[in-house]
């Protein structure tokens, strides 16, 4: 059967997620996302590994993701690391810092290391890892120099050297892209690597856009790693101003293909936020999950509970209607 699920986040208080817990299972969901932020590794520990019991409890297989860490996985959630650590935050080729760290930086590296150790110490089943990607200025309100790309700090520059026995060049050339491409590689098979280690199964979600800019342009490369388990995307339609039901039809065609020949479980991401409240709109929801249960996706999620309500920059205008019309679309 299909897994079913919704991401869950901003509820701290025990008693309160019991509660949204048990509705979720009277909704007929079997899986739950819980982020798990910087705030919540440094402040919340052992209140997560409550959390993930009592979702184990309620019989939910549960994920947790690195909401915002770094600034390089989605996420509404800021970052700690960035303000203490400036100096393993990329760089732009005109040497201008970002606030998001570095894939290649030895000081990033070794704290997704401990992340991860502490993701999985809250008795997760799966670490899902959210939309990994290079510094997206449209998605800050940015604005760079015309040329300008990223990341061209001293760590990216010594690797680029090494690989590649040349000075990493200021332009953005086709080895260049290569390089970002191989780093972002890099580092997804050390982190699934210690998941794996650990005892936890790993998913990850891709931007669902096959480009330089968006993340990875070789799906197939990503889901080889020996430790990934779940393959995802998230065709959400309407930010992307694409058609609904084509978009996650292929979508959910391509991602399910891929997994078929790795032999990795297919999951297929529903918007739940930023949709106003037209009715055709609240209709793309119920038309985005048939489409996904129709393309056979092994699991469905949306993101995110309840629309969004509690975050209201991202809310949808009638959360209830979009939440509403994800449930009953489901099985």
């Amino acid at each position: 059967m299909v897994e079913t699920g919704t991401s869950y986040f901003g509820v701290r208080s025990e008693s309160h997620v019991r509660e949204d817990l048990d509705r979720f299972r009277e909704r007929g969901l079997d899986a739950v996302l819980h982020t798990f932020s910087e705030r919540d590794r440094e402040y919340y520990q052992e209140t997560m590994a409550d959390i993930v019991s009592a979702s184990h409890e309620r019989g939910f297989r549960v994920y947790v993701n690195p909401w915002g860490v770094g600034r390089v996985f989605g996420g509404e959630a800021l970052s700690e690391f960035i303000g203490r650590h400036p100096e393993a935050c990329q760089q732009l080729s005109t040497g201008q810092r970002l606030p998001a760290a570095c894939f290649n930086h030895p000081e990033f590296r070794e704290y997704m290391r401990e992340w991860s150790r502490d993701a999985v110490a809250t008795g997760a089943d799966v670490v899902f890892w959210d939309e990994p990607h290079w510094y997206i200025p449209e998605w800050h309100g940015d604005e760079i120099p015309q040329g300008a790309w990223t990341c061209r700090c001293s760590a990216c520059q010594d690797r680029y050297e090494q690989e590649y026995g040349e000075e990493m060049p200021a332009e953005r050339t086709d080895s260049v892209d290569e390089f970002r491409e191989e780093s972002l590689l890099d580092f997804f098979e050390e982190m699934t690597g210690v998941v794996a280690a650990e005892g936890a199964e790993n998913a990850v979600c891709v931007l669902p856009s096959d480009d330089w800019d968006h993340g990875l342009s070789d799906w197939d490369r990503l889901a080889g790693l020996e430790d990934l388990d779940v393959f995802a995307t998230d065709p959400y339609w309407a930010i992307h101003d694409h058609d609904c039901a084509e978009f996650v039809a292929d979508s959910t065609a391509r991602v399910t293909d891929l997994a078929d020949r790795h032999d990795l479980e297919s999951q297929i991401w529903v918007q739940g936020f930023r949709l106003d409240d037209e009715a055709a709109t609240v209709e793309d929801v119920a038309t985005a999950t048939r489409a996904a249960l129709d393309g056979d996706a092994d699991s469905v999620f949306m993101w995110g509970y309840d629309a969004c309500e509690s975050i209201s920059s991202i809310a949808c205008e009638d959360p209830e209607a979009v939440w509403e019309s994800y449930l009953m679309a489901l099985p």
